[in-house]
């Protein structure tokens, strides 16, 4: 039987999962769809939900993380050293930023700012447009400042779009966010190494719950 408390773990981590792919796959290729960067960054306006759940609508918008951290839990020993390297300084910045209460507030006030400003725009488009850009100005004047700059290597036709940079950092952002809520439900490092059976069964339970 898998716990809510094990069910939240195993969302939080897809989460973690699924921001990383999607930065990359913005430096690199343009190959995912739009969908997978919408449900980080509805994730990050969700500042009152009550589960993990409700954060990420039931996981629905998930489904790469879901898949790409279950396939990586079957093969830890296999992971692509850049992936790897990326979710330890995401871990690192989400550490540094719940030892700063101070810098969570403005966080928090920041966002519900750009929630409600989003919601003035004329169209879906252009308020994914003020939503990505506003988040990334956020990672770069709250995050950044937290550790070392998080280096993606790609393709610099696509990394010099000021847009395709302000949708790297918004799935940055909301990889912070998930570690948070990660450690929110109890999750530790140790556990991607030693509960990774629990792990994998917690991540096929999320779109079987109601």
């Amino acid at each position: 039987m898998i716990s809510a408390r094990e069910q939240g773990q195993a969302i939080a981590i897809a989460a973690v999962t699924q921001s990383v792919e999607v930065a990359f796959d913005l430096a690199r290729s343009l190959s995912l769809p739009e969908s997978t960067l919408t449900c980080l960054t509805e994730s990050l306006f969700q500042i009152r939900a009550e589960t993990p759940r409700s954060i990420y609508n039931a996981g629905d918008r998930l489904e790469l993380g879901i898949r790409r951290c279950g396939e990586r839990l079957k093969t830890p020993l296999r992971q692509e050293e850049s992936f790897l390297a990326a979710s330890m300084q995401i871990a690192h910045l989400a550490k540094k930023l719940t030892k700063d209460p101070s810098t969570q507030q403005r966080l928090r006030a920041a966002i519900e700012e750009i929630d409600v400003r989003r919601t003035k725009e004329a169209s879906i488009e252009s308020a994914q447009t003020v939503a990505h850009r506003s988040l990334a100005e956020l990672y770069q004047s709250h995050i950044s400042p937290l550790g070392p700059k998080i280096i993606l290597r790609g393709e610099p036709h696509l990394l010099q779009r000021p847009e395709i940079a302000a949708k790297i950092r918004t799935a940055l952002l909301a990889g912070v966010r998930a570690i948070v809520l990660w450690r929110q439900m109890g999750g530790k490092s140790w556990h991607l190494a030693l509960r990774r059976r629990q792990l994998q069964r917690a991540l096929s339970t999320i779109h079987r719950s109601p």
